[in-house]
């Protein structure tokens, strides 16, 4: 039987991990939205909505100075906690180029993606994009981890883990340490690295939403490749294929079992989301799903929000759409019990909710 589980940390913030990591340069903001504010007949200001990076890449929410807002020469600047700035003095009709940057006590990161705006319009685009690749899977390399346990003799269960956006693999495993769990639980890992955007950031093209901002890449026919690769290796559980992603690789993670639910028998999505309409999700078969999300994420947002002007589901709304898909009860239950999910953090922070 399928089941439906939303874990609610309400205290932890952005995507940051703990640990003494050295400060990299925090990764590009997104921009999120752009309002023509009218001075006079002629004359408008710019306010500039952005998102801040996610922390993938060891960076801390916490160490983040400014953010610096620049669009065709001219340039604004908002401290942290703030996720809009104005940019004064534009024509009517003009076209802008709008990108940012975010500081932090590592100096400042990469550019956003570039968006072309239209001043006193309502729409905007990015300005540029990289050429489609081409629809032929190519099976990059990938990180694989057999337990000391393993034997062809007893298939065993198979966790595919994918990272978020501007991260890979080996960052991903600094922190969630996934092999040492896979010794443990007799399971076998892998760790695939998504392909990388002109901004020179790794992602999985999963969602409308996130994160194909450059390129339209084939990361479905990419996974499945994977696990035919693996499934010719090794004797592997075939009723026990798991996906765990982090951020854009949660969204990955719910794309993988919305296409693939007959080869999938559940997911984990921290800190992602679903398809907004549940008409662009295709499962045929019922895949349990846990997704686990904090109430203070500024990054991917637990409400819902959107990312260059498309939405994305809340989390309620991510683990209620599948309940639906899975026939689960219609009502959300609260469990009594919480968990201890943030060690810095005194007491059980993390409430859980469940569709069975």
């Amino acid at each position: 039987m399928a089941a439906v589980f939303s874990v609610v940390a309400s205290v932890i913030v952005g995507h940051s991990y703990s640990g003494a990591a050295k400060i990299l340069p925090p990764t590009p903001p997104q921009i999120t939205r752009i309002d023509s504010i009218k001075k006079s007949k002629t004359k408008y200001d710019l306010q500039i909505y952005f998102s801040v990076a996610s922390t993938g890449n060891r960076t801390s929410k916490a160490s983040l100075i400014s953010t610096l807002v620049s669009a065709s020469g001219k340039r604004c600047s908002a401290n942290v906690g703030k996720q809009s700035c104005t940019i004064r003095g534009f024509s009517k009709n003009t076209t802008v180029n709008i990108s940012a940057k975010s500081k932090n006590v590592g100096g400042y990161g990469l550019p956003s993606s570039i968006v072309r705006y239209q001043v006193g319009s309502s729409s905007w685009t990015i300005a540029s994009r990289a050429p489609a690749t081409a629809t032929k899977v190519v099976l990059r390399p990938y990180s694989e981890f057999v337990p000391s346990s393993y034997s062809s003799k007893s298939p065993a269960p198979l966790v595919i883990a994918l990272h978020g956006y501007s991260s890979s693999a080996k960052q991903q495993e600094s922190y969630i340490n996934f092999k040492a769990v896979a010794e443990q639980r007799g399971f076998i890992l892998v760790s695939p690295d998504g392909t990388v955007d002109a901004t020179g950031n790794q992602f999985w093209n999963a969602t409308e939403v996130c994160c194909n901002f450059f390129s339209e890449v084939d990361d479905d026919a990419y996974l499945i490749s994977i696990l035919d690769d693996m499934e010719s290796k090794y004797s592997i559980d075939r009723q026990r294929i798991y996906f765990v992603g982090h951020s854009n690789g949660g969204f990955m993670s719910y794309r993988m079992a919305c296409k693939h639910s007959d080869r999938i028998a559940a997911i984990v999505s921290l800190a992602g989301a679903t398809f907004l309409n549940s008409s662009d999700c295709a499962a045929k078969n019922p895949v349990s799903v846990l997704q686990i999300h904090g109430t203070s994420d500024a990054t991917i947002l637990y409400n819902g929000g959107a990312i260059l002007g498309k939405q994305y589901p809340s989390a309620t709304a991510s683990t209620a759409q599948w309940a639906t898909f899975n026939r689960c009860s219609n009502n959300a239950t609260p469990r009594a019990d919480k968990l201890d999910l943030v060690t810095t953090i005194a007491g059980s922070e993390t409430s859980i909710t469940s569709w069975n």
